[in-house]
């Protein structure tokens, strides 16, 4: 099912999503804040920045892959996905994709995503099969096709029964007698396919007066279905045919479509990680290094005996005792670990910036604390934050795979890139693209993460490095 359309048509959709965030969005934004009488201008210094920051190549350009890639990656739904995001029969119409989509970013609204063969022609259990449905529009013969093979199927069947009775009453001693009844769940199971041979026929008629029509997602698989209808037994190894673009997994799931929900669950979850960890530290650190004395000591000596706890064995610990969700996982990981480090780091901004002449001088105009704190100190001590967040994400990403991968991290059907990995190791030698392909997609998100990181750390802090002569 995949064709030349589904290559051009992705790239597209990543270079249009590319434009609305880095030129529509920031446009939209400025004349929005003009038109509203803000001063929609950056300072000096922050314009100097981010001209530093564009002319670093490596870092400017990971940073357009991998925001537009996590962007397009928030309506997967739409874009990797079995299920139709439009589908019409008759007067009836059903947005199964744009319901799945709905239902996963608004938990509380249970939309219906399911478009199921009864209302759509078939008098069949089960849900539609969007990629049959449509080949079935654009060439409504092969309905006529699926018939004649159930028919054939009943008669070979039948062929079948009749042989292997005659054989075992031949064994008996006995003479076996074609005109014998069927049993009755044989005649049952008949039944059902020459009812399923009669309404693919009926559909054939519909769709030859056009009664139908669908609207697949540019890749129609998604990672939770089985293909067990391929020819062998999965894994089935990438680039074969018109089957999934890089093959299946032990369980007939679409990697491609795996990789691509298990970016979106990494980025995502080592962003909110990073945020609430690095919030939590700067609010710590910077209340330690501002007050100081007695507060400063006994809050340091806390995370000295907390930062001790081995945090990957208790995090096991409590993964095998909760059920593990996104949130969950989240705040136990920010809990255990992910505000430690930045807290020490804004703890030494503060100590210096609070003797400094201006910090002085607002606090003798009769400025409360949480003014100075908030207005004047911390701005000025946020070049750590913006430099170490780049990386922060890159090991939340590394903890989130690792967990997985050793089975202590989100539930099974949540698509990820260490489950992939641990289904290629346990078969490394037979099937290596079930660890090479997760390995791939994972180091270069890191790469690209780290050359972002590494960027935005000269951009805020430009030096002119001299060499020893």
């Amino acid at each position: 099912m995949i064709d030349l359309l589904t290559y051009i048509t992705l790239p597209i959709i990543l270079i249009i999503v590319g434009l609305i965030i880095h030129k529509g969005i920031p446009w939209i934004f400025v004349r929005t804040g003009r038109r509203l009488g803000f001063r929609m201008k950056m300072t000096p210094l922050t314009a100097r920045r981010v001209r530093r920051f564009r002319q670093i190549k490596r870092g400017y350009f990971c940073y357009l892959a991998i925001t537009t890639l996590f962007v397009t990656s928030l309506g997967l739904e739409m874009i990797a996905n079995h299920k139709p995001i439009f589908i019409r029969y008759g007067d009836y119409w059903q947005m199964p994709a744009v319901a799945e989509f709905v239902n996963f970013w608004i938990p509380g609204v249970r939309r219906h995503d399911e478009a199921r063969w009864r209302d759509f022609g078939l008098d069949m259990e089960g849900q539609v099969n969007g990629r049959k449905y449509t080949e079935w529009i654009q060439n409504p013969a092969l309905l006529e096709q699926e018939a004649a093979d159930r028919e054939a199927f009943i008669v070979e069947d039948m062929e079948r029964h009749h042989e292997f009775m005659t054989e075992r009453a031949a064994r008996r001693g006995e003479v076996y007698d074609p005109t014998d009844e069927i049993p009755e769940w044989k005649e049952t199971m008949y039944d059902d396919y020459r009812a399923e041979a009669a309404a693919l026929r009926l559909l054939k008629k519909d769709l030859d007066q056009g009664l139908a029509s669908i609207v697949m997602p540019p890749y129609p698989y998604s990672p939770r279905e089985l293909l067990l209808h391929l020819p062998g037994t999965p894994p089935h190894r990438p680039f074969q045919g018109d089957g999934p673009l890089l093959g299946t997994d032990f369980a007939g799931s679409d990697v491609f479509a795996q990789l691509l929900y298990g970016f979106r669950i990494s980025f995502a979850f080592a962003m909110m990680v990073a945020i609430i960890g690095f919030s939590v530290g700067i609010v710590v650190g910077g209340a330690m290094g501002y007050f100081g004395g007695w507060f400063d000591i006994l809050v340091q000596r806390f995370i000295e005996i907390w930062s001790s706890i081995p945090f990957l064995f208790t995090l096991m610990i409590l993964a095998s005792v909760l059920q593990p969700t996104f949130w969950i996982m989240v705040g136990l990981l920010v809990l255990l670990r992910s505000w430690l480090g930045i807290t020490y780091t804004i703890r030494g901004e503060f100590y210096r910036e609070k003797s400094r002449d201006y910090v002085q001088a607002v606090r003798a105009i009769g400025f409360g604390n949480r003014n100075i704190m908030l207005k004047h100190i911390l701005p000025n001590s946020l070049v750590p934050v913006v430099t170490f967040l780049p990386f922060g994400i890159v090991s939340y990403i590394g903890a989130l795979v690792s967990l997985d991968y050793l089975g202590f991290g989100l539930p099974p059907d949540v698509p990820s890139w260490g489950r992939l990995l641990n289904q290629g190791a346990d078969n490394i030698v037979n099937h290596p693209h079930l660890v090479l392909i997760p390995v791939a997609a994972y180091a270069l998100t890191l790469f690209c993460v780290v050359m972002i990181g590494e960027a935005v750390r000269e951009a805020f802090d430009p030096k002119i490095y001299a060499r020893l002569r």
